[in-house]
């Protein structure tokens, strides 16, 4: 779809400012000052509303893009019913809020992205740009400095009596959450070098690929692994669904096995923490699952994940789980504490359909590539982590647009290969939703 320069800019420009205001939402500064956080939401709220209000969107497409994000229907529908029926309506507020920020990225934004593919690349290098420029704090709190610029620097000093580094998340609130941002950087730099050399993008390239190992997160790290293993297997395992999923589990799993491997190279056993395992989440995991055995189909309460472990933060300590006092973390496991097995089940399909979709031939093999290897992230992270689909934080926020472009990549499959579609049987020119490929990227 072809676009006005002015249009495109002003697009860019909101986009951008959603971005930032997420970004400094997951910083220090905004977890610190919580005064901060509602205004940080609402440039958020305002930057889509402007994004909606300036892009049209044609009927036939509107129609499309409804049918093929039915599970977010579903889920919303059963998020706002389990906790208006079963809890009262308490965080009603937050639900609203999630729920709005979840339509926003897992719908709005990557139909914008799909009708303007120039438009998707220049995100996609702001994104790989501002990761990078996020990765030089963490540098310095790995040196061992507690500030960066007179801002405060979050940093697991006790991580360095095993890896011989200090684990530093930087401006982030956690080293975690820069672990992912940087993982999400960096194959953003990897995407942008593909479509355009430049000593720019692989010095980004660079500074997120040390962001990443000085952050230590082992979810992040381990998803970009198992990104980069299925850019190099075969076809079949890219274009395979059944292939494609049995392949990541067994990816999941194996990490575990190979640990005993992994272990006898210098280094690396202390690097990865082998000898704590998974930080006791298998512990944690199991009290989870107790706690959900008590409220099964309509769960404690959304966000009640926190409430519960701090609430158990003694005997979780005592098996050596650090994370007492927020979530499980394990994406699928809180939602089934929080919300019960029905809308836990709609919320996974939110994240298995995009893996079923992207497998689906088409146009666009460097994009198609870099939203599979985005959504492998995903899950490896949201496994081990909490990263919520509707989250107001930068990782959530991107997270949830790559498995919203997933989702409806049929739709983009389609118009690249130019073939039929409801769209087009509508009695509409399918050129005009066609991504303008027609500037550089």
């Amino acid at each position: 779809m072809i676009r006005t320069r002015h249009q495109r800019t002003l697009l860019f420009a909101f986009l951008s400012l959603a971005f930032v205001a997420s970004l400094l939402y997951d910083s220090i500064l905004a977890q610190e000052n919580e005064g901060w956080q509602m205004p940080l939401a609402a440039v958020m709220a305002a930057s889509f509303a402007a994004v909606f209000f300036l892009q049209q969107y044609p009927p036939p497409l509107i129609k499309s893009v409804v049918v093929a994000t039915w599970p977010l229907h579903l889920f919303t529908a059963c998020f706002f019913g389990v906790c208006v029926a079963f809890h009262g309506g308490k965080p009603i507020d937050r639900v609203v809020l999630y729920t709005l920020f979840a339509y926003a990225t897992y719908v709005l934004v990557p139909v914008l992205f799909l009708l303007d593919r120039q438009l998707f690349g220049r995100f996609v290098k702001l994104v790989a740009v501002l990761s990078a420029l996020l990765a030089i704090p963490s540098l310095f709190g790995a040196l061992g400095f507690e500030s960066f610029l007179g801002l405060t620097l979050r940093v697991k000093p006790h991580y360095a009596e095993l890896s011989g580094v200090i684990a530093s998340g930087g401006l982030f609130e956690h080293p975690e959450g820069h672990a992912y941002q940087m993982a999400i950087g960096l194959l953003c730099c990897v995407y942008a070098l593909r479509r355009e050399r430049s000593g720019v993008y692989l010095c980004c390239a660079l500074l997120t690929l040390m962001g990443l190992a000085i952050s230590q997160g082992r979810a992040a790290i381990l998803g970009v692994a198992i990104a980069l293993a299925f850019i190099l297997l075969p076809e079949v395992f890219r274009l395979s669904p059944p292939v494609l999923i049995w392949a990541l589990v067994f990816l999941l799993t194996s990490s575990f096995l190979i640990m005993p491997v992994l272990a006898n190279i210098p280094g690396v056993a202390g690097y990865l923490r082998i000898e704590r395992g998974l930080s006791a989440r298998g512990a944690v995991w199991q009290y989870a699952l107790s706690v959900a055995a008590e409220k099964p189909w309509a769960g404690h309460g959304f966000m009640a994940s926190t409430e519960l472990t701090a609430a158990a933060r003694e005997t979780l300590r005592v098996s050596g789980f650090s994370g007492a006092g927020s979530t499980f973390h394990n994406t699928f496991i809180s939602k089934l504490v929080d919300l019960g097995l029905i809308a836990t089940f709609l919320y996974s399909l939110l994240y298995i359909l995009p893996l079923i979709r992207i497998c689906r031939p088409s146009a666009y093999p460097h994009e198609q590539e870099l939203i599979r290897s985005m959504i492998l992230l995903t899950v490896a992270t949201a496994i081990f982590r909490d990263y919520n689909i509707g989250g107001i934080r930068s990782t959530a926020m991107l997270g949830t647009i790559f498995l919203g472009l997933a989702n409806l990549w049929s739709l983009a499959a389609l118009w690249g290969q130019g073939g039929s579609s409801d769209i087009a049987a509508s009695g509409s020119d399918i050129a005009a939703f066609h991504p303008d490929t027609a500037a550089s990227h």
